[in-house]
């Protein structure tokens, strides 16, 4: 019968529990609004009510939306960056070989307007027009509208050119 070395078998139980001990970052998103109790939506995915601490897991650019009964809805993008330990090819290292339990915390805390009551009909065309540019641009999305190009200046004549009709 042999038997397995003390060292190889400490070396393949150490293998084996490698992988428990990664990915040992804890991400997390702290949600605020004034005033409180906004109901938010991250993405497509509602979160709750502010305020309120969530755990994500990837980073990027989200879409965070605020609702607030009596308020204007509130939309805006949400940059998740990576720290500098959390990226390739340090990542491999801080979550691997050193599993300490990082924590990458990110906060959002948004002011949220009182709705005034009345929609003035400059708001409500602006709307329409919104709407309607959504509508013809189909599954792609809007395009976004370019400036009109600059008018072309009268070209100056070269330096020691006589002006036409003079001589």
């Amino acid at each position: 019968m042999s038997s397995v070395p003390p060292r190889r078998l400490l070396l393949a139980i150490s293998a084996a529990c490698l992988p428990a001990l990664a990915c040992q970052v804890e991400r997390t998103l702290k949600v605020g609004s004034r005033p409180p109790g906004a109901t938010v939506r991250l993405d497509d995915q509602v979160l709750g009510e502010t305020p309120l601490e969530v755990s994500f897991e990837d980073y990027g650019t989200r879409r965070a939306t605020f609702y607030l009964e009596g308020h204007r809805p509130l939309s805006c993008r949400v940059e998740l960056d990576a720290p500098w330990w959390d990226r390739f090819p340090l990542d491999v290292v801080s979550e691997l070989l050193l599993p300490f339990g990082w924590r990458d915390a990110h906060s959002l805390s948004v002011l949220l307007v009182a709705e005034s009551g009345d929609v003035s009909q400059r708001d409500f065309e602006q709307v329409l027009q919104r709407a309607e540019a959504l509508r013809r641009a189909g599954p792609s999305g809007p395009r976004p509208t370019l400036p009109p190009p600059p008018a072309p200046a009268e070209a100056a004549p070269p330096e020691g050119a006589r002006p036409e009709g003079r001589r």
